[in-house]
């Protein structure tokens, strides 16, 4: 469901849900007490840029260097994004 809000669509068309996913990925918490709550977000927040493709460009720098820096995690369930 994730997927088709974003798929095809402007991003500034729906930016109050674009603000709410890129705020939710920038207060991520990689190492949080339930491994749910940080998937949850990553999860959403690869629907979008796989829905967006190269609309995403703008946040891909930023994406990449919070990943990277979180690239281990305590939870084996918790995958970054690809």
């Amino acid at each position: 469901m994730a997927q088709y809000m974003f798929y095809h669509r402007d991003p500034r068309r729906i930016q109050p849900l674009v603000d709410c996913v890129v705020d939710a990925f920038r207060s991520l918490d990689y190492n949080a007490e339930i491994a749910f709550d940080a998937v949850k977000v990553a999860a959403l927040y690869r629907a979008f840029y796989e829905s967006l493709g190269r609309k995403f460009v703008v946040w891909a720098d930023e994406a990449v260097e919070q990943s990277w820096a979180e690239i281990s995690s305590e939870h084996d369930d918790v995958r970054l994004p690809p």
